[in-house]
């Protein structure tokens, strides 16, 4: 389709000049054609591929008793390939102050072993590597967003993110997938577009077994340090383990997230499903459980949530979650959320 395009606006553009200049199209100019044809999409394909989506978002919470419209995401996607064994990617989310999630090259030398360098996702957890636009429930699991990069206990704040360099690939391929997926790397452990404030780097790394096509079994391990080297800096590890059974039709997943920062232990586990009863309507349920500080039984947070994604296109989703909360140092609570997708 692409070069049948571009071959319309070669056409377009020759026959203009024809008509211009009296000349006519005969078959010996078909080759030099063909020639501009093939300039014409190897100038194309060197252009970044534009994509993105816009997240608007209502919110009601019985604990506060709030209610709120908000734009609570527009982000912007540049890929691009410099040569076919690297390309890249830019994404910028312009909603509020606008800041960088995503700047990062890869050299992809073989299906057994690739090489990315910049920011992006670190290599922990499955629900991690989830966009927005396909994440089940409207926000992600506490458990994902303590010790995760997101809202973490050690004070990163990162969508998930970080600056450094990762090693990835696959082994033994079957059916197109991989029986075996790893992914390593070494990050600042400070977040997006911040230096290392001190002197060690940080470690993740992640092990997926895809025993089927649809079943994936998942390990990850993360040990950093974080805080300034002159005022004292402090470990902080994070081990999980989840599971995965995705078709066209049903997905089910669960994980479970230990985490130890300066000598507090936390622990978490979620488990969700979703299951399309029509191509356009795919019902959710939820369980969310987080306990920030093992210690103290007070601090056991419940989670129970029930949703509907709704696809009335291919680039649009509409997505409703209720979400009854039942936190341990405060009193149950309902929230209610609304979010709104359009891709592009």
């Amino acid at each position: 389709m692409k070069k049948v395009i571009v071959l319309l606006i070669v056409l377009s553009a020759y026959g203009s000049v024809a008509a211009q200049t009296g000349a006519g199209t005969t078959n010996g100019d078909l080759p030099a054609l063909e020639k501009r044809v093939e300039r014409v999409e190897k100038a194309i394909s060197k252009l970044p591929k534009v994509s993105g989506f816009l997240n608007m978002r209502y919110q009601w919470d019985s604990s506060d008793r709030t209610n709120s419209f908000d734009i609570r995401r527009i982000r912007v996607n540049l890929k691009g390939e410099l040569i076919p064994s690297f390309d890249y990617s830019l994404q910028v989310d312009f909603a509020g102050s606008p800041r960088i999630l995503d700047a990062y090259i890869r050299y992809k030398a073989a299906r057994q072993f690739n090489i990315q360098a910049g920011e992006f996702k670190i290599p922990f957890s499955i629900e991690n590597t989830y966009s927005p636009t396909v994440l089940e429930t409207s926000e992600n699991s506490m458990a994902i967003s303590r010790l995760c990069n997101y809202s973490d206990i050690s004070g990163t704040a990162s969508n998930g993110r970080d600056v450094g360099i990762a090693f990835y690939g696959g082994f033994w391929e079957k059916d197109g997938y991989n029986v075996l997926d790893y992914n390593i790397g070494v990050f600042n452990g400070n977040g997006i577009n911040v230096k290392d404030d001190n002197r060690a780097k940080d470690f993740s790394g992640r092990l997926t077994v895809n025993p089927t096509r649809h079943l994936s079994l998942s390990g990850s391990y993360y040990y950093g340090t974080f805080g300034k080297q002159e005022e004292g800096t402090h470990n902080r590890t994070r081990i999980g383990a989840g599971i995965c059974w995705e078709d066209q039709r049903l997905i089910v997943r669960s994980e479970y997230i230990y985490g130890k920062t300066a000598g507090m232990k936390s622990e978490g586990v979620y488990a969700v499903a979703g299951y399309f009863v029509h191509p356009k309507f795919q019902p959710v349920i939820k369980y969310d459980f987080f306990r920030e500080d093992r210690s103290y039984a007070s601090s056991k947070d419940n989670c129970y949530l029930v949703g509907l994604n709704y696809y009335p296109f291919t680039f649009m989703r509409l997505q409703a979650n209720y979400t009854y909360k039942d936190m341990g140092k405060s009193p149950a609570s309902h929230l209610l959320s609304l979010q709104f997708f359009a891709m592009f």
